[in-house]
């Protein structure tokens, strides 16, 4: 078996606690669901804060263990970056990042990108591609064209997981379940609304997804959110969601 996490880390923001709390929290989430693979995003660095460190290194120093890689997305003038991470306690044979194109005329302005890794699983290589795409759905539209092209590509079982910033009713949504890709909640949990953002104190949308092509699809076994409880004081603006497959050589 093999068990992914995707995460928001919802940067260094502070509305749900300081991040040396959330950091906490996370880590604890981690070591109790013991995932093999994490996929995190919304993954901040500071030079002038905790050693210089992104969010995903530090988060490897509190949960020993794995492997970490973070690559930026974006880098501001003063050198705050924000971006993407993998930790892994399987060995990482590549590693790649696509940066996904913005619309000039658009309300977001952030700079977005793919992460994909190739890891080494019990089963075989597997390609995890870690997704933050924009809340705007002209421009989400675009993320979604792009990825679609990228994984088209991709040979081997492929997942694409991450904050999609899109409901499962929306265009784009329905563009990635048209391509061939299965929602691993919907398929295993089509009653329960899973949801993972969290507006006015409560999970009110789901907005964050894990998504396995024909490949990995038969393999499904289970779906979970974790740190998903109520209150003010929490891991991130986001729940987490695991899922778990069997590795693809047993299929």
């Amino acid at each position: 078996m093999t068990r992914v996490l995707s995460l928001n880390l919802n940067f260094y923001g502070e509305r749900h606690g300081p991040w040396c709390e959330r950091r906490a929290l996370v880590a604890a989430a981690i070591r109790e669901a013991r995932p093999d693979l994490v996929a995190l995003q919304a993954v901040a660095r500071a030079p002038d804060r905790d050693d210089g460190l992104d969010q995903a290194a530090q988060l490897g120093r509190c949960v020993p263990g794995y492997e970490v890689v973070y690559r930026a997305a974006a880098v501001h003038a003063d050198g705050r970056e924000e971006g993407l991470a993998f930790l892994s306690r399987y060995p990482l044979l590549d590693l790649r990042v696509h940066a996904l194109s913005r619309r000039d005329d658009g309300e977001d302005t952030s700079r977005r990108a793919l992460l994909h890794g190739l890891f080494a699983a019990p089963g075989g290589p597997l390609h995890l591609v870690d997704a933050h795409f924009s809340w705007v759905e002209a421009q989400a539209r675009d993320n979604v064209s792009e990825a679609l092209a990228y994984l088209a590509a991709v040979e081997g079982p492929a997942a694409l997981v991450g904050d999609f910033n899109q409901t499962p009713t929306s265009e784009a949504l329905a563009r990635l379940r048209d391509a061939g890709l299965v929602d691993a909640w919907a398929a295993l949990r089509p009653e329960a609304p899973g949801y993972t953002f969290y507006e006015d104190g409560a999970l009110r949308r789901r907005i964050d997804y894990q998504l396995l092509d024909r490949r990995l699809a038969p393999q499904l076994r289970r779906a979970d959110l974790v740190l998903d409880g109520p209150g003010e004081r929490r891991a991130s603006d986001h729940a987490g969601l695991l899922v778990t497959i069997d590795d693809p050589a047993r299929a």
